[in-house]
């Protein structure tokens, strides 16, 4: 998709109001900053795209509940949604993500985390701060801590383990 074809998009969902906004599979390479007018949005699923960072302006987005972002080129966690404070669910399987950084812990009303299939070893004890978190899938990573013996039996045993730290 042309920038010029992606700007037109957010402009008409801009004025239409949207609160969702479905751009996955269009090629995208970058996503130009005027994403952040898109204060009405809820949900934005961009995943399968070509995407390596996201503009600060995602920031703006403080309505989303619901961000995809999964099989892009990402190989850093894009900082900037951990000041989305209604988040729930985050996706970011099948990218690059080599950590999660500590500021995860911002997103205090995540349920849902999806990091499978990046390179992934620490998760940060941040992660166990999130009481609503209830869906943590990690499998796929090269996970160092926590062990990958408590990987495997999912969501409640990695909280579990790392609430321990």
């Amino acid at each position: 998709m042309t920038k010029e074809k992606l700007l037109k998009i957010i402009q008409t969902a801009k004025l239409n109001r949207r609160t969702s906004l479905a751009l996955g599979d269009s090629k995208i390479k970058e996503l130009p900053s005027e994403i952040g007018d898109l204060t009405n949005l809820m949900d934005l699923d961009m995943s399968r795209n070509e995407i390596e960072s996201l503009p600060v302006e995602i920031q703006n987005l403080k309505k989303l509940k619901r961000l995809g972002l999964n099989y892009q080129n990402l190989t850093s966690f894009p900082i900037e949604i951990c000041s989305l404070k209604k988040l729930g669910e985050l996706y970011l399987r099948g990218n690059k993500i080599t950590e999660v950084p500590s500021e995860i812990g911002n997103l205090k009303n995540l349920t849902g985390l999806d990091l499978r299939g990046n390179r992934i070893t620490h998760l940060p004890v941040e992660l166990a701060q999130l009481k609503y978190l209830e869906q943590l899938f990690v499998d796929g990573n090269p996970l160092v801590e926590p062990p990958v013996e408590i990987a495997v039996e999912g969501s409640e045993s990695i909280l579990k383990y790392l609430r321990t730290k």
